[in-house]
């Protein structure tokens, strides 16, 4: 019996038609990715910043290594934008490969082939990268470590979290959006009555009225319903001991997935979240155990691939100095005493603030509190020290 069949036995009952309604249901990992993405874009601009500093012993070189690094790594990246991209490809696929063109450009490996084979250095076969467009580039050659850069960053719960994406904070979301959007929804019920005219008549009158109390519904902020013969329209709004899901529900989900990637990243949530309470301590912690870290994974992959092992110890090196870097006017009488009883040179202490060194900085300097008697007020020279009154 088809729907026409009720129709013509009934014609006081309600009429029930299939009027296209959508439910749209939330993807609980869809959530979890922009937690993901928040963090991991965070820390990736974080390192975006730094300075890659090229030394030749204590003097700091500005080569074509430096350039490359720090202004113009490739034809169509600058330096912050091919570090933000490596460094979030680093932390979200535990790997990330970069290889040398004809031309010298460095580029970020798309997909890539690894070839393990005992005794002899990894090779990387079909390696694909990407242009501007969506359009890639695949090598035709075979790279081998010694000519690439190639990073891995193990962070095993990290891991398993992007691979579960659909765990149970997401389907609370999905769930706490679904209510939320059932309390805000309109609910009707269209009785129909006999009309005249044929039952195609009467189906195509009553859906063009509803098609015009929706469309009043929708983009009116006041809408009246006529009373016609034949038709009686009644919304449902009993929301009488019904508690609604506020946005603030939602909103506290979302942060708790953000809190949660943060953590297993090594950033504190308030810095995520902008929040000044404890700031000082959790940018230490954000140093000590997210940034420094991945600076030294990098730091120590450009050293092995861009100098030799003799280049290394003769003094060339690549240091990064950027958010790592340390206020040197917090730590002004740190530094004072540290100097004035000869236990590091100024020199020294410049470096380990990622200040370039000064001529005549190697001098250790005593003051006459740290000689012994503690009266000489005469300035004596001896060697490579300096005692100063």
């Amino acid at each position: 019996m088809g729907f026409l069949d009720i129709f013509k036995r009934r014609q006081d009952a309600s009429t029930i038609f299939d009027f296209d309604l959508f439910e749209t249901t939330a993807n609980g990992a869809y959530i979890k990715e922009i937690a993901l993405d928040t963090v991991l874009n965070f820390v990736a601009r974080s390192i975006a910043q730094s300075d890659f500093r090229v030394y030749n012993g204590t003097k700091i070189m500005h080569d074509d290594i430096a350039y490359k690094l720090n202004v113009r790594p490739n034809v169509n990246q600058s330096s912050t934008t091919f570090w933000r991209d490596l460094i979030y490809r680093l932390m979200r696929n535990n790997e990330v490969l970069v290889v040398k063109s004809d031309t010298g450009d460095l580029l970020i490996a798309d997909t890539w082939t690894t070839n393990n084979v005992a005794l002899v250095p990894v090779t990387f076969s079909n390696v694909s990268v990407s242009g501007l467009g969506s359009t890639s580039y695949n090598f035709t050659r075979t790279f081998s470590m010694n000519d690439v850069w190639y990073i891995t960053y193990t962070n095993e719960k990290l891991t398993k979290y992007i691979n579960e994406l659909g765990n149970e904070l997401g389907k609370l979301y999905e769930r706490m959006l679904e209510i939320q959007m059932r309390n805000g929804q309109i609910r009707g019920t269209v009785s129909v009555g006999a009309t005249a005219g044929t039952d195609e008549q009467k189906m195509k009158n009553l859906q063009l009225f509803i098609d015009k109390i929706y469309s009043s519904f929708k983009s009116n902020s006041v809408a009246i319903v006529p009373q016609t013969a034949g038709f009686d329209y009644t919304e449902l709004t009993n929301t009488e001991g019904v508690q609604k899901q506020t946005t603030n529900d939602l909103r506290s989900t979302q942060d708790q997935m953000t809190d949660t990637v943060a953590a297993l990243v090594g950033v504190p949530p308030s810095l995520i979240h902008g929040q000044n309470e404890k700031l000082e301590s959790n940018i230490k912690s954000f140093l000590d155990f997210c940034l420094n870290p991945l600076i030294k994974m990098v730091q120590d992959e450009l050293n092995a691939k861009l100098f030799t092992a003799a280049d290394f110890i003769s003094g060339n090196r690549v240091e990064i100095v950027g958010l790592n870097k340390r206020d040197i006017y917090s730590a002004a009488e740190s530094i004072d005493k540290l100097v004035s009883a000869g236990v590091a040179n100024p020199n020294e202490i410049r470096e380990d603030f990622g200040l370039e060194p000064r001529t005549g900085g190697d001098e250790y300097v005593l003051t006459k509190n740290y000689l012994k008697g503690g009266e000489n007020n005469e300035t004596t020279s001896q060697g490579n020290n300096r005692i100063e009154q």
